[in-house]
């Protein structure tokens, strides 16, 4: 039997055992106190079937918000429902247990507890309060997911850009090391030729191509690239070169230490939000040694917004210049190598003014 307490109400006239009308009445309304007693216990195991049931389905959309949202919102109100239903049915109990009381006293065991743990409506509160976590938890979750359905959350330009390249980097390492570093940039390694060994930062390294045709000349190279794949492909694809293999991305370049000789950025800067890239740009000249050169590649083309590519022109790269005692030089356009007709390069090559 259930911790129970008795709302006030007439008490019953004691049963007369000769009246078979009443006894029948009697043992009616204790079957139905113990169906009602038992019903209660399962409204748990309800609970936890409804709510669980309906947040699994909720773990399990992906592209339906509207579903999402409105399967939350069922299982907040069915929680509320059930505490409503609890409330009623304990009630009722309560009510019936006065009956049996009054019908006959010396069958009655009150129960009646003095602890916090032990007084009448402790399992139906205990209940209520289980009920009413979950449904708050449901209700939370559906507030957020109406605000992420009304305000959708676009993924930031890095992470987009990282996405594209983890997707296609498979197809992105055929078409680059298809071609040699020597003929992608022809100027930049013959202004090196000859030279002592330099340190080299490549900042978005793709495939690692330029870093390992620079290491084998003997430069000390420091290869930067966010996207875990390609990171990968690098690895294996120029294993025998003596390059470091870092995952860091602009503009903080968090990674990159001390000055380099040489920073070059081929097919980067137009992955470069707008608006990141007077920090990027100055933490690029602060990493540039006096004397050293800034090399870019600049896409001119079309913008992709599903790569987060953006584009970008040598106008803007003198104007950044202009603030770090950086003396810009033009090395010219040239067509794309990989034959796309909308997209030619411009090469520039920046040194700072020791």
């Amino acid at each position: 039997m259930t911790d129970t307490d008795i709302p006030p109400s007439p008490p019953a006239d004691p049963l007369d055992e000769n009246d078979a009308l009443a006894l029948a009445a009697f043992n009616q309304n204790f079957e139905t106190f113990r169906a009602l007693n038992a019903l209660m216990w399962q409204i748990p195991l309800i609970a936890m079937t409804l709510t669980g049931g309906l947040w699994f389905g909720v773990s399990s959309i992906k592209d339906m918000p509207m579903m999402r949202s409105g399967l939350l919102l069922l299982a907040g109100l069915g929680d509320i429902g059930l505490m409503v239903v609890l409330a009623r049915l304990r009630h009722i109990i309560g009510c019936y247990l006065t009956w049996i009381e009054g019908a006959y006293p010396r069958g009655h065991v009150p129960a009646k507890g003095t602890d916090w743990n032990t007084r009448s409506e402790t399992v139906k509160t205990t209940f209520q309060l289980m009920l009413l976590s979950a449904a708050i938890i449901s209700f939370v979750l559906f507030c957020g997911s109406m605000t992420d359905l009304i305000h959708p959350k676009q993924p930031d330009a890095r992470a987009k850009a990282v996405a594209w390249y983890e997707t296609h980097a498979a197809r992105i390492a055929d078409g680059y090391e298809g071609l040699e570093a020597q003929e992608t940039h022809p100027r930049l390694f013959a202004a090196l030729a000859g030279s002592k060994p330099l340190r080299v930062l490549d900042v978005g390294a793709g495939t690692g191509r330029d870093g390992a045709a620079l290491s084998a000349l003997g430069h000390q190279v420091t290869a930067i690239e966010p996207s875990a794949k390609m990171l990968r492909l690098a690895r294996a694809l120029h294993a025998d070169n003596d390059v470091a293999w870092v995952a860091d991305a602009m503009p903080e370049l968090t990674k990159a230490k001390g000055q380099y000789d040489l920073i070059m950025l081929s097919a980067v800067w137009m992955h470069v939000p707008p608006a990141d890239r007077a920090k990027a740009f100055d933490r690029l000249a602060a990493l540039l040694a006096p004397g050293g050169l800034l090399y870019f590649t600049l896409r001119l083309g079309p913008a992709e917004p599903e790569r987060a590519l953006w584009t970008n022109d040598a106008n803007e790269i003198r104007d950044l210049a202009a603030g770090h005692r950086l003396k810009v030089e033009d090395w010219g356009k040239r067509p794309d190598l990989l034959g796309r007709d909308a997209v030619h390069w411009q090469t520039l090559l920046l040194t700072k003014i020791a």
